[in-house]
């Protein structure tokens, strides 16, 4: 009987310290300014990489479908809320060598900025540069394997990007 009314105030206790704290799970807040409706035209590249924006885009997309499809407009005219942005660059850096020519892993690192507009241009949101990184492998001697280790690692920076761009947009703070 005591081990029921612990388990019964524990739970108690629980719920009232995480709803007065304002506690809340990642990404389930209203986007800013009463937008309901957002169209995600494709973003503006400025890193060396070809066709990045397409990948940043394309996840940054998902993501809106993975969380709250029906807050995803499909042209601008049913938009009340415009999230434009730009892939600010994508860069590499060595961070594990066998020797000091030989590189075994590099990072890559993403940074995006985003913007949610009113259709008349009002600027509602900015996000500020979004970092996220991923380590990929080097095969020495083998240059198409590396270059698919990178593109690996790059989808997966974008879709931590994707992530983080849509919780941020929806935090509640």
């Amino acid at each position: 009987m005591k081990l029921r009314w612990g388990a019964i105030g524990l739970a108690g206790f629980l719920a009232v310290t995480l709803t007065a704290c304002g506690y809340h799970f990642s990404g389930s807040g209203d986007f800013p300014a009463g937008v309901s409706r957002v169209f995600i035209p494709i973003l503006e590249n400025r890193s060396a990489d070809t066709g990045a924006e397409i990948i940043f885009t394309n996840d940054l997309i998902f993501e809106f479908t993975r969380n709250r499809p029906e807050s995803l407009a499909e042209e601008r005219s049913t938009a009340d809320g415009i999230l434009t942005g730009t892939i600010v660059s994508i860069f590499v850096e060595n961070i594990s060598r066998s020797t000091v020519s030989t590189s075994v892993e590099r990072r890559v690192t993403g940074i995006l900025n985003l913007r949610l507009e009113s259709p008349d241009g009002r600027i509602l949101w900015s996000s500020g540069n979004i970092f996220e990184s991923q380590t990929y492998a080097v095969v020495n001697g083998n240059k198409t394997a590396t270059d698919f280790n990178r593109s690996v690692a790059i989808d997966a920076v974008s879709k931590k990007i994707a992530e983080s761009a849509f919780n941020r947009l929806t935090d509640d703070f």
